[in-house]
């Protein structure tokens, strides 16, 4: 008699901040999706509750009190969605880990899918969106900051990836060992290399909720993911003032000359003046505030603070 062939273990991590209106449906469609793979594979489903004051925590205990595939970290405060995922993903034991964003706007039909192009020996597969939901302003920042990466930074960025996907067992073991305080997932993703691939998929609509992130979380993610990743800000700002320096020895050389050939000519005056005095100091206190941004994550990432602290955990095994 042939020993039983032992299942691959799938783990799928659920961020959730004050999503009462769509943790029990994010549950049920996960589990319609892995229930019919159960033959090749078994499953955890972890959520990770960023300190909601709604009753989302209520819900995961009362699932997760049914259900002992669900487990559940709960933290002391928010500490912020990329801290959340990191920590999600050591805790996880899975072959291959997936996430799935409690809101459901990434939808976890896809999950087949992934594992098929994992199973055919691809250890990455970034889920790639097609349907662009933000305003135009953030869309127009969010094409300038890429291009930017492809131009001045050493690797390139995955563009409309929100970090829906598939991750082997490797690749969820390098991310483990990341020491930072400000962790940037999908920069640190992207550089690992491995073997990767895509899927395209279209994003849902919430169906429940309203979206924590506004232009100000956006904003402050996008520094954090440039300070995290690369040195584009460094070296735009010294591309910027090399421009800035060769214009202005162009501007003094023209009006040499135009003064060498006519005496009586007058440079413009104070308005002139002003406007480019207050010119340059403002790309003076910019430059200033890039700096200042990587002075700031030096200085989070020496005070060797507490990165997350989990206040309970829920059907994980007693350590």
């Amino acid at each position: 008699m042939e020993p039983p062939v032992s299942k691959k273990l799938i783990s799928i991590i659920s961020p959730a901040f004050n999503e009462e209106g769509n943790v029990r449906r994010c549950y049920e469609e996960v589990r319609a999706i892995m229930e019919p793979l159960l033959d090749h594979y078994e499953y955890e489903h972890i959520f990770g509750d960023n300190c909601s004051t709604d009753g989302t925590l209520g819900i995961l205990r009362e699932i997760a009190a049914k259900d002992r595939r669900v487990k559940v970290l709960t933290y002391s405060r928010n500490w912020g969605a990329e801290k959340n995922s990191l920590t999600l993903l050591r805790h996880c034991s899975g072959d291959a880990t997936i996430p799935v964003l409690a809101d459901l706007q990434d939808p976890p039909a896809k999950i087949p899918r992934f594992l098929e192009l994992w199973e055919n020996g691809h250890e990455i597969v970034f889920g790639i969106y097609t349907n662009q939901s933000d305003s135009f302003l953030l869309r127009m920042i969010r094409g300038i900051y890429y291009w930017l990466v492809r131009k001045l930074a050493d690797e390139e960025l995955i563009e409309n990836h929100s970090g829906f996907g598939l991750y082997d067992r490797k690749i969820v073991d390098e991310l483990k060992k990341i020491d930072d305080f400000n962790p940037y997932l999908r920069g640190d993703i992207a550089t690992l290399g491995f073997r990767q691939t895509s899927e395209p998929y279209v994003r849902q609509k919430r169906v429940a909720g309203v979206t924590s992130y506004n232009f100000g979380r956006y904003l402050d993610f996008a520094i954090n993911g440039m300070v995290s990743y690369s040195l584009v800000p460094i070296r735009l700002a010294t591309l910027s003032g090399l421009l800035l320096s060769c214009l202005s020895l162009l501007m003094a050389l023209t009006y040499a000359l135009i003064k060498l050939f006519n005496w009586s000519f007058q440079a413009p005056g104070a308005t002139t003046v002003v406007v480019l005095v207050l010119f340059f100091s403002g790309v003076q206190l910019s430059f200033l505030g890039i700096l200042g941004e990587y002075i700031g994550a030096i200085h989070a990432q020496v005070r060797r603070k507490p990165f997350v602290v989990i206040r309970e955990k829920i059907n994980f095994e007693k350590d």
